[in-house]
């Protein structure tokens, strides 16, 4: 039911009702994407900053009222907590990267994601927003700054669940690998933007050039 609810919550296009609202689909201007990015490079910072919250919340709440719901330590979960948290997170990112509301195309779920580990793991998200604006900072490129970030989830998250033993129990790699797996499917979604950096035509934020 909880991951079911999940898949379905995740799965509410905002980006294209967004468009929808300014008389556009997102899904035939600039990237053909319907994320919060090219919301706000073909909307205007205004509806792209809506669609990011939105669809941040997608993932933060269904996240945040399981575990005041459940009535779960914020400080450590057992390893039916983290199965529920986990899998509930993987159901909201493919929900929202993978909508059955638009024939299984949305976005790259990385607002979703973010939104998710503010609510489950928040040291964790604290790691990643660091990285992910450092490499902002340095490249003004959202798609490479959220893969670096992706990257330092899993990293942190392997610092966060390992013991200092170095062995893995399955109360530990659940997380981890969880998060590898998602960071594969977000990889996955911004194949083309990887592509564009290695030629040099992805756009950079705040710039007004749109991919080709």
């Amino acid at each position: 039911m909880y991951i079911i609810s999940a898949y379905l919550i995740g799965s509410v296009p905002f980006g294209y009702l967004a468009g929808r609202l300014c008389g556009v689909d997102l899904r035939e201007h600039g990237s053909h994407n319907i994320g919060a990015t090219n919301a706000m490079r073909v909307l205007g910072r205004g509806w792209g900053s809506a669609v990011f919250v939105l669809d941040f919340l997608k993932g933060f709440l269904p996240l945040w009222w399981i575990k005041h719901h459940l009535g779960m330590d914020l400080v450590e979960y057992n390893i039916g907590q983290l199965g529920l948290l986990v899998g509930v997170m993987l159901a909201v990112i493919l929900g929202h990267t993978y909508t059955c509301f638009l024939h299984f195309r949305g976005g790259k779920g990385v607002a979703s994601m973010a939104g998710c580990l503010v609510a489950a793991f928040p040291l964790i998200a604290l790691v990643a927003v660091i990285v992910w604006v450092v490499m902002m900072a340095l490249t003004r490129y959202v798609s490479l700054s959220s893969l670096v970030a992706g990257m330092a989830m899993v990293i942190a998250s392997l610092i966060q669940y390992v013991r200092p033993d170095g062995e893995l129990r399955p109360v530990e790699w659940v997380v981890p690998c969880v998060l590898f797996l998602i960071l594969v499917l977000v990889t996955c979604r911004h194949r083309a933007n990887i592509v564009r950096i290695c030629n040099g035509t992805e756009p950079k934020a705040f710039s007004k050039k749109k991919p080709d």
